[in-house]
């Protein structure tokens, strides 16, 4: 090979590299970042250790108080997301994770033949256990709650969520830990007629209903038809007839499969009352959990209360809703008593009239539909 051949093997060589390397000067011009432009997001800084546990943010119950009401059913839809992890099974083997059977008031670290993350074993050394503050705090983060945890899994960030999970897993157990007690607070509510204000909440509806009419209702109702029957036929679809429905027991239609979270009201004697229809409507997941109910709720307290209103107006025995609502009908006029009618036979034996005859042991018939009490007056006597 002469020197020619070799000249020209080299320069494509060298050519090569050259391109190489201009193109990636020209790339890194064109898509050098800009520092300090455009929209960005801090994500938030990781919580120190030691952090994990301490108080809910605000505007979350206490899980004592969101355990009042919380649904174990609604839990045992979540448990899906551990079992590939972790057996609650009563056979409680070690998988991924510890088992989890019976978990809730166990010592925390302590199941047998697991090897427990550092911080999860200083919990318990230190005699903690699985109450409901700690596993409440655990499944919000497990990886702020016990630093250098080997658990994937990110948390449940819904509180409800999180107070459902711990039902069903409380009763997951041979011995379910008791349930803690209900906040002061809670406990404290006024009762109706103890001379404290009602609550805003039922001011408010009260207030909502006396300002809309029934016909505000009847143009949201078209949103419940395709799963209520409303007409007094009443019959089950997807969801339970809600003819004659304000005022009723809660879970009363029969025939209906009611949720566990229903069912149990009704069972303990709550009807749909207007606050208990408007709480429901405003988001029925919260109100039952558990429900099969796919409609999100109205956030408008003015539509909750227009289609209250509504509902009651066309029950059959519609109630006092408060406020000036709607009642079934005005009462017919009453009949004129006894005495009057003497007063005014002796007003008309003065004027040489003919004197209405009243039979004072016989009932007062109602004017019929149509008729003026004129029609309905007794005949009078001939002179």
């Amino acid at each position: 090979m002469n020197s020619f051949e070799l000249n020209k093997i080299f320069g494509a060589i060298l050519g090569t590299l050259v391109f190489v390397m201009g193109v990636g000067f020209i790339a890194d011009e064109i898509y050098a970042p800009i520092e300090g432009r455009g929209a960005s997001y801090d994500l938030p800084e990781p919580a120190a250790e030691g952090e994990a546990g301490g108080e809910e943010a605000p505007g979350v119950p206490p899980i004592a108080a969101r355990m009042q009401t919380a649904s174990a059913e609604a839990g045992e839809s979540l448990i899906t997301r551990c079992q590939s992890c972790h057996d609650y099974s009563p056979a409680n083997e070690n998988r991924t994770g510890p088992g989890i059977y019976g978990v809730v008031g166990h010592p925390i670290a302590s199941h047998e033949g697991f090897a427990y993350s550092d911080a999860l074993a200083t919990l318990g050394s230190n005699g903690e256990i699985w109450d409901y503050e700690h596993l409440d705090a655990f499944l919000e983060s497990p990886r702020n709650y016990a630093p250098g945890t080997k658990m994937s899994f990110a948390g449940l960030s819904n509180p409800e969520d999180r107070a459902n999970l711990i039902a069903f897993l409380r009763e997951n157990s041979d011995d379910p830990f008791p349930l803690p007690e209900a906040p002061a607070e809670q406990e404290a509510a006024p009762a109706e007629g103890d001379g404290g204000e009602e609550a805003p909440v039922e001011d408010e509806l009260t207030a909502a209903m006396a300002a809309v009419t029934p016909e505000d209702g009847e143009a949201l109702i078209v949103r419940c038809q395709s799963c209520h029957d409303y007409s007094p036929e009443n019959a089950n679809r997807v969801g339970p007839g809600i003819h004659n429905v304000v005022g009723a027991d809660i879970a009363h239609h029969e025939g209906y499969a009611y949720s566990d979270a229903l069912a149990s009201l009704g069972a303990e004697g709550e009807t749909w009352s207007p606050e208990n229809l408007s709480a429901f409507l405003e988001s029925p997941s919260d109100f039952a959990p558990g429900t099969r109910m796919s409609f999100p709720g109205l956030a408008n307290i003015e539509d909750r209360a227009a289609l209250i209103v509504f509902l009651n107006s066309i029950s059959d025995n519609p109630i006092d809703l408060g406020g000036g609502a709607a009642s079934a009908g005005e009462a017919p006029a009453e009949q004129p008593a006894v005495e009057e009618v003497e007063q005014l036979n002796l007003e008309e034996a003065a004027e040489g009239d003919d004197p209405v005859v009243v039979d004072a042991e016989a009932p007062q018939a109602d004017p019929a539909e149509g008729e003026t009490e004129l029609d309905n007056t007794p005949e009078t006597t001939a002179n």
